[in-house]
């Protein structure tokens, strides 16, 4: 028995396909019902209880709290990854800004005349060891607005020096931090050349501390000789110190002069 029946129609919800049912809320219509409920505030959300079918209700729910994580970001919940940076310290207090490096050379007494080419020596003897010149002393005197820090040197021979402001101060050859204080760290390095100074213990530095509170240097530490180079430390009192340079054959020094 054949007769004419009416196609089955099925909606798009039980195809699984299809666009969303215009009974379905819009995402503004989501978002104006989040903020009715005080999305940012601390009620809960009361669903209307009406009866929903399966489908459209996990679309709906899916939905509402995407609309509700926009609100959270848009209501500014803290990131605790991120923390805020509106509280960052920029600048501290005390903060060197000085940046300068400073180098040279220097002939110390008499040194021989460096040799050349190849010299027969007899069997058992060795070459003398080539001359050097000595650190004989360091000294720190403040004078008005600035303060010098001299390095007496002896012997015969050539030496070089350097300057410079670092961050951290290390020690050469250690990764041990020397504790020297002052707003700013002026190391200075004195190469091919051996230090006769000494420390109040073998191996410690030898520290200088000015008597006038006010001096532009707060302390200098200096250390002995490791392999033929002598490091001193300089603490700054100002941020932005000025340091000038001064060698002297006649005296055998080297000066630095450091003002505020």
């Amino acid at each position: 028995m054949t007769g004419n029946r009416a196609p089955i129609r099925r909606s798009h919800l039980d195809a699984g396909t299809g666009p969303i049912p215009r009974s379905f809320p819009s995402t503004a219509a989501a978002v104006e019902s989040a903020a009715d409920y005080n999305v940012c505030g601390t009620e809960d959300i009361v669903g209307s209880g009406s009866m929903i079918r399966r489908n459209r209700a996990s679309v709906a729910a899916l939905t509402l709290a995407f609309s509700v994580l926009i609100l959270s970001i848009a209501c500014g919940v803290p990131d605790g990854n991120h923390p805020s940076t509106g509280s960052v310290e920029t600048t501290r207090d005390g903060q060197c800004r000085q940046f300068e490096s400073f180098s040279g050379q220097l002939r110390v007494g008499n040194p021989p005349p460096a040799s050349t080419g190849l010299v027969p020596m007899p069997p058992g003897e060795h070459l003398p060891a080539p001359a050097r010149p000595t650190l004989d002393s360091v000294d720190l005197k403040p004078i008005p607005t600035a303060a010098t820090v001299t390095f007496g040197l002896g012997g015969d021979g050539s030496m070089g020096w350097s300057a410079r402001f670092i961050q951290m101060p290390f020690l050469r050859g250690t990764d041990g931090a020397v504790p020297v204080a002052g707003t700013c760290i002026l190391q200075i390095d004195l190469t091919s050349v051996d230090s006769t100074h000494v420390g109040a213990s073998p191996g410690q530095p030898m520290r200088l501390t000015p008597d006038d509170d006010a001096s532009a240097v707060v302390e200098v530490l200096s250390y002995p000789s490791s392999d033929t180079v002598t490091q001193s430390f300089v603490g700054t009192r100002s941020s932005t110190p000025e340091v000038t340079v001064g060698t002297s054959v006649a005296n055998r020094a080297i000066t630095f002069t450091i003002t505020h």
